[in-house]
């Protein structure tokens, strides 16, 4: 077993303790509840359910974090709207690969996930499409809900910013700078959200390329 190997399975067992012993904690705090104020008891069952969110970004790291190979973009964000049960996702890209490991679903599923626990409508629609601009491939993810405040947009990728984990952008972030690209949101606030992904020619090929 190689270092990396070994790694994700340590970090697998870590995982699995962390949870069972959230489990024991969560099902005792239960029968404090008539001991301490609403309050208190509503803080604690909040903080324990962000660590369970906590961990299932965990377990999407460890999932997708395998060696990186020339993949289809369509095909990969198909994989994403139907795992995520997302049919409001509209595919509007050209026939590219991208170099890269599962990681790069994990930022789409960021992306819708905040679109629809942030969006402001239950029936948000989401899009993406590509284009080559000077030698990039530019990926540009939107939505047509509530937007972002001008005041938080250069926080959104902050790790610990936002209400849920406060660490799926931050994840995000990383990932796309380790492609060596960037990523920004430029979305007009009350219109919608609006990310756009820059990766540089040695990330992504046309599909009809020979690889």
């Amino acid at each position: 077993m190689d270092f990396g190997k070994f790694v994700v399975v340590a970090s697998r067992a870590l995982r699995h303790d962390l949870i069972n012993a959230l489990f024991v904690v969560q099902a005792n705090i239960e029968f404090l509840k008539d001991d301490i104020s609403p309050e208190k008891f509503n803080v604690i069952m909040a903080q324990t359910e962000k660590v369970f969110s906590i961990m299932e970004v965990w377990k999407d790291l460890e999932e997708f974090g395998e060696s990186s190979s020339w993949q289809e973009l369509k095909t990969l964000l198909l994989r994403v709207r139907t795992q995520m049960n997302t049919p409001h996702l509209e595919i509007n890209i050209q026939d590219v690969k991208v170099n890269t490991n599962g990681l790069f679903q994990f930022v789409f599923r960021n992306l819708i996930d905040n679109s629809m626990r942030h969006g402001g409508r239950p029936d948000i629609a989401m899009s993406v499409s590509t284009r080559i601009e000077d030698s990039n491939l530019i990926i540009i993810y939107e939505d047509n809900g509530i937007g972002i405040p001008a005041s938080n947009k250069s926080r959104i990728f902050a790790q610990g910013f936002g209400n849920h984990t406060g660490l799926g952008m931050f994840f995000a972030y990383q990932i796309i700078q380790l492609m060596g690209g960037t990523i920004v949101e430029n979305g007009v606030p009350g219109k919608g959200a609006r990310f756009q992904i820059k990766l540089p020619k040695d990330a992504y090929r046309v599909s009809n390329c020979d690889l």
